[in-house]
């Protein structure tokens, strides 16, 4: 990480500490009530720390991007971008402040998401040549040869944001591995497959591009994006059941047909967070998991994407 960023990065922990003292002397900040997303204006982003309770904003570090909470709500991975233009992952420990890098190998890495024991990242790697996903220990200290494990294929499919479910007995992914031209972005859809990489099932078979996956907390349902292509790109907000038979309508739309993304399920299950295009930026939203209602969270003249909501 470049030194200016890290300069950037100590002034802006610092100030969040002292903030986040003075939150805490006025009342309790409720981990449940809090949303780490990032900011994005132009080509430069902001990891931010939302507090919905105190209605406070904290800036936490510059140029980062897909944040994950670490399960004990203490810590998140995300990516940022080096001068040499690839991208590796880091940890933040959000109340000491302290920065790790976890990857250091050569290549791109992005879309990280923790293993709901905490002792694991799985994230995209452009380790082999191509785009793949990749697994590898949160302590590691070795090499990544020697830490890492990927999970797909060397091939030339696409691969996007892999999220373990909550039971840790599933891993779902985007990918392009059934369509014509695989590396096309025309066409991606999710998938299914077991924590070793095994027994890939393809979920959803939709003309245009399914994209951001969400767990629900009982790790039965899906909150994901479903794209159109034509006559105009929109998105919805589609929840599926994964244990539906046959005879069951298995997917059905929760909310939208502008451009909503990147949704995220509460930890307690009654609500989704997501972004909504807004006057050519995007701001954060939260409804229901039945759509019945909505209410915007945000109103900055910056795009706000990847809400997460701490544990």
């Amino acid at each position: 990480m470049p030194r200016f960023l890290i300069k950037l990065i100590g002034i802006g922990v610092l100030v969040f500490g002292l903030i986040i003292g003075a939150v805490l002397m006025v009342g309790r900040i409720l981990p449940t009530r809090q949303l780490a997303y990032v900011a994005v204006r132009h080509t430069r982003s902001n990891l931010i720390l939302l507090d919905l309770y105190h209605r406070i904003e904290v800036n936490l570090i510059p140029a980062a991007y897909m944040p994950s909470w670490s399960p004990d709500g203490q810590q998140i991975v995300f990516y940022a971008a080096e001068d040499n233009g690839l991208r590796n992952l880091y940890i933040l420990d959000v109340y000491s402040q302290h920065i790790r890098r976890l990857t250091k190998n050569g290549a791109s890495n992005i879309d990280p998401s923790w293993s709901p024991d905490g002792r694991e990242i799985i994230f995209i790697s452009t380790y082999d040549g191509q785009g793949g996903i990749y697994v590898m220990p949160v302590d590691c200290t070795d090499s990544f040869e020697h830490c890492a494990t990927q999970l797909t294929p060397k091939d030339n499919n696409f691969y996007a944001t892999p999220i373990w479910s909550p039971d840790g007995k599933s891993i779902v992914f985007v990918s392009t591995m059934d369509t014509v031209s695989p590396t096309s972005l025309g066409n991606t859809n999710i998938y299914r497959m077991d924590p070793d990489g095994s027994h890939v099932r393809r979920l959803t078979d939709n003309p245009g591009n399914d994209v951001n996956p969400s767990w629900s907390p009982d790790s039965r349902y899906l909150v994901y994006s479903a794209g159109n292509l034509e006559p105009s790109v929109t998105t919805a907000l589609m929840i599926m059941d994964t244990k539906c038979n046959a005879n069951q309508i298995c997917i059905h739309k929760l909310f939208g047909d502008n451009v909503d993304m990147t949704p995220t399920w509460s930890p307690d299950g009654s609500s989704i967070v997501f972004a909504d295009l807004v006057d050519n930026t995007y701001e954060l939203y939260v409804t229901d998991t039945q759509g019945r209602y909505l209410q915007r969270l945000t109103y900055n003249d910056v795009s706000e994407l990847n809400p997460r909501w701490r544990p």
